[in-house]
């Protein structure tokens, strides 16, 4: 079947983003009218990851509100075609920048409370998404508040065997996800990479960055999260606990396989094993600035 039988296109979401292989469209069904997220990549030597990728994140759909479905799958001999449901509102990023400084530590975990339990449900069925950032949690508040979480690209589902090459999001991976290690990843993998979200979004820029990728890649294994600014203190040992890891003395390439798989397990038992002792503690944190809060 062809797409474009189905579907039209309505606009080209990542026209002003350099992607090199992959590209993403808003959709629509031409006799429903739903709106739909398209990934299409045309199939090349180069783009062989692409296009695994594509297809494993085909398989992950949810018939669970917050987070996406797949609504259609097409590949031909030159082409790939993924439609997944359309998840209305504005990034992360996006949301928290409306509001005054001194709102959004509130406004955070506003969010926080309502991501709990898709990501229960992910991780309760072993299906780790490893690409949270900003731009992955979508908030909609034309009615309430309501949060998903979408692009399944790099996710892991430990229910089957899979090998693949090192993929990460430069700047939010662990450790373990850096290394490669994916027999280590788990609910607390995710849960780093949200330290790192909350980190960048109270800021405004994203902490152990460099123009260099090698260097940022190294800043992660090597140093923790630093301390937020003083007005963002008392989140500081939170957010931090939910991104620790183990602070490596000596390259992690200069281990064996053992002590290397040592190292990085001491520094995920850091993390929060609970996703609601985290939110407790955080809203403990929001309870102690009462007369600073605006609530």
């Amino acid at each position: 079947m062809n797409p474009a039988e189905k579907y039209r296109i309505l606009e080209q979401i990542d026209a002003k983003k350099k992607r090199k292989f992959a590209h993403i469209f808003l959709t629509e069904n031409k006799i429903s009218g739903v709106k739909s997220i398209l990934k299409t990549v045309q199939k090349t030597e180069e783009n062989s990851v692409v296009q695994d990728r594509l297809r494993k994140e085909a398989g992950f759909s949810f018939i669970v509100d917050g987070l996406p479905e797949t609504l259609d799958f097409f590949e031909s001999d030159s082409e790939i075609f993924l439609f997944k449901s359309f998840q209305p509102g504005i990034t992360l990023a996006d949301y928290l920048d409306q509001f005054r400084t001194k709102e959004k530590a509130q406004k955070l975990f506003e969010v926080l409370e309502r991501l709990e339990p898709i990501l229960e449900h992910i991780h309760q069925n072993k299906q780790y998404h490893l690409d949270i950032k900003p731009g992955n949690i979508i908030v909609d508040s034309s009615k309430g508040i309501r949060v998903s979480l979408i692009d399944f690209g790099l996710a892991l589902n430990k229910n089957e065997t899979e090998t693949r090459k090192t993929l990460f999001p430069l700047g939010f991976a662990a450790p373990e996800l850096l290394l490669n290690e994916l027999d280590l990843v788990d609910h607390r993998t995710d849960y780093f990479a949200l330290g790192v979200t909350c980190w960048t979004c109270l800021q405004g820029r994203m902490p152990l960055i460099d123009p260099n990728p090698s260097i940022t890649t190294n800043l992660q294994l090597t140093y923790p999260l630093p301390n937020l600014d003083s007005k963002y203190k008392a989140f500081s040992e939170v957010i931090q606990k939910l991104a620790a890891k183990h602070q490596f003395t000596v390259p992690p390439n200069k281990l064996n396989a053992n002590e290397l798989k040592t190292a990085l397990v001491k520094g995920m038992d850091k993390r929060y094993n609970s996703y609601s002792t985290f939110i407790s503690d955080f809203e403990n944190r929001l309870s102690q600035k009462k007369g600073w809060w605006p609530f």
